[in-house]
């Protein structure tokens, strides 16, 4: 019964997460022919696990991708300095500041270092 129960909230949770009414979800539920006790207590598990958050925001990156993508711009702006003042690129006359992909990288990697501490 607890493996059926939990089940119930992670399925109706996954369908509440892409926008299902807890009325519906209600419904739905009544209409399997499920006592009303436990579709109370299914509504109430699927309520207390959105206000925990256990909902993924989507869009927002972990401490990991943040990191990596922190290290590519240090990279990238560095090898960019590098080239500019070595003459690996003929611009033409134009000057071009590769600093602010480096300064950017560092403070991503900063912020992933900040985000996984506040995890753990």
């Amino acid at each position: 019964m607890t493996q059926d129960f939990k089940d119930l909230v992670d399925f109706y949770h996954a369908k509440k997460i892409e926008g299902m009414d807890f009325s519906q979800i209600r419904k739905e539920l009544k209409d399997k022919g499920i006592d009303e006790n436990t579709v109370k207590s299914v509504v109430r598990e699927i309520d207390n696990k959105i206000l925990a958050g256990d909902v993924k925001k989507p869009g927002k990156l972990d401490a990991r991708q943040l990191r990596m993508i922190g290290w590519a711009l240090m990279i990238i702006g560095g090898i960019a300095t590098l080239g500019l003042y070595l003459k690996w690129f003929d611009l033409k006359g134009y000057h071009f500041l590769a600093y602010g992909p480096v300064i950017a990288g560092y403070l991503m990697i900063v912020a992933a270092r900040r985000a996984q501490k506040k995890i753990s």
